[in-house]
């Protein structure tokens, strides 16, 4: 049985490219994998597991609630465990295998942001996979966040105001519920300090992972995606690696430096941000 490799990282923090080198370098990222790179089979565990946390994908901190509460994780295991050796892991590798992925017998791994929240959970399964976090500056995350949630946000409350004469006689789920912490800076800033801080004190007790930021994955592709592949014991031809190296935008490292609004609030911002690594 081998160990996956996971990727581990905030949202829009570039897990993404490091999953797709992963992938082109020989390493199955899943066969059920959506545009950001994500597997459907992990996403529905991860989200299962935050359900379960009353955790949701912008507000983690929940989860360690439940990792630190030994009958809850072994109930979480049980049900994981049986998901990953069932029919429906064969979305995830694309093969009929006696024990889901548990008989996966090449290298293999996922992408997902949620990855670092429930992390405890994946190395109670596999105590030796190898972990791969993925950091980016936070105001660039926040931006990024924002835009994206913002187009989310503005959907979802024209969609709730076309339905809104029905809820004088039926009830409403409210679609109004994705995205709000993160349609502001401030908001998706918060989020990304929450999830960084939760992430680095579960990587702390970790010895086996490596730490990728994106802006050194930008700026020097050559070296950050040599470390990756060493740490993965991966050999690639000279060709694949210019082929993967001419994929990356340097440009898209600290562009917020790019926006005076964005660089004014790293500066009003700053004290968050040192506190992980980065300044304005």
């Amino acid at each position: 049985m081998a160990s996956p490799i996971l990727v581990v990282g905030m949202h829009r923090s570039g897990t993404s490219l490091v999953s797709r080198i992963l992938d082109d370098c020989g390493v199955m990222m899943g066969k059920d994998l959506q545009e950001d790179h994500e597997s459907l089979f992990f996403i529905s565990l991860n989200e299962w597991i935050y359900e379960n946390a009353g955790a949701s994908w912008e507000r983690p901190i929940a989860l360690s609630e439940l990792t630190n509460l030994p009958p809850a994780m072994e109930a979480i295991e049980d049900y994981v465990r049986k998901r990953l050796s069932s029919r429906s892991s064969r979305a995830y590798s694309g093969r009929a295998l006696k024990k889901g992925v548990f008989d996966m017998d090449v290298m293999w791994g996922w992408k997902d942001p949620r990855n670092g929240p429930t992390l405890p959970l994946w190395r109670s399964i596999w105590p030796d996979m190898k972990v791969i976090h993925v950091i980016r500056h936070g105001v660039d995350v926040a931006a990024s966040l924002k835009t994206r949630n913002s187009a989310h946000w503005e959907g979802d409350v024209s969609r709730f105001k076309k339905w809104l004469p029905t809820y004088s006689w039926r009830s409403s789920k409210s679609p109004i519920m994705r995205g709000q912490r993160s349609s502001t800076l401030e908001g998706a800033l918060s989020f990304w300090s929450e999830q960084l801080e939760m992430e680095t004190e579960i990587l702390g007790s970790i010895e086996n992972k490596i730490v990728v930021r994106y802006e050194e994955l930008l700026s020097s592709p050559r070296e950050s995606i040599t470390k990756i592949l060493e740490y993965v014991s991966l050999q690639v031809t000279e060709e694949q690696l210019l082929t993967i190296e001419e994929t990356i935008n340097p440009s898209r490292a600290f562009a917020f430096r790019k926006d005076p609004q964005l660089s004014e609030f790293a500066e009003n911002n700053s004290e968050t941000l040192e506190k992980h690594g980065y300044w304005p």
